[in-house]
């Protein structure tokens, strides 16, 4: 007797979620300094490039953010509090130019700044419970896939911090090329993390845990999110 297909699942999971996350995140930056020929000072100030490519992708990129963390529900209360409390920020971010590059002006006074220091101490926070998430796998055959995740997890912590501590001190410097160098720190920091916690990359991920990006034959009755 011919067994019928397992169902598709009925949305979009949270590891492809994590996988797009850190994608466009880790994208942005290169792609910006790209299309401007690295002549802008900061990633923000691509909202006034001249080139209107530049503006498009740096609102797109940051809505497209905003959308996904607002659908990822993670594991628990908290992630769930601060997806969204981070996709509200990342829509600020773009809808609030700052005031940056020559024809820079701030629509509110402090807003741009303010939600990207907010935003990249959220995403800190979420570096650090992968980390709790990842430990809980050191006791079985995750184990040295999972303290590979917990290195790269702490280093883009401390690459959040680094990023929320150059912001502050441009606020005291006005040196653009702190933002430019926080805005980078904070965005491949936030990239890497949620690309490395998306399962889908060799090496830092186990077999049994690996997903792929549509969860067709995925461990996700086993897995645990880290």
């Amino acid at each position: 007797m011919a067994t019928s297909p397992a169902p598709l699942p009925p949305e979009i999971n949270q590891y492809t979620i994590k996988f797009l996350i850190g994608f466009v995140a880790l994208s942005l930056p290169v792609v910006e300094l790209l299309l401007s020929h690295g002549d802008i000072s900061s990633i923000s100030e691509s909202y006034w490039y001249p080139d209107h490519w530049t503006r498009n992708l740096f609102v797109g990129s940051l809505f497209a953010i905003a959308a996904l963390l607002a659908g990822y529900n993670g594991t628990s209360r908290e992630q769930v509090l601060f997806g969204k409390v981070a996709a509200v920020e990342a829509v600020l971010i773009s809808i609030f130019p700052c005031y940056c590059g020559k024809e820079g002006r701030e629509i509110v006074k402090g807003v741009h700044g303010a939600s990207a220091g907010v935003m990249f101490a959220v995403l800190a926070w979420f570096c650090w419970d992968f980390i709790d998430r990842a430990k809980t796998k050191l006791h079985d055959d995750r184990r040295t896939a999972a303290s590979r995740r917990i290195v790269i997890y702490r280093a883009c912590g401390v690459g959040m911090i680094v990023a929320i501590a150059l912001f502050a001190l441009h606020f005291f410097t006005k040196d653009e090329r702190l933002v430019f160098w926080g805005e980078t720190f904070g965005l491949v920091s936030f990239g890497i993390s949620w690309l490395t916690a998306s399962h889908k990359l060799p090496v830092i991920t186990a077999p049994s845990e690996k997903q792929t990006m549509f969860a067709f034959g995925s461990s996700q009755a086993r897995d645990r999110p880290g």
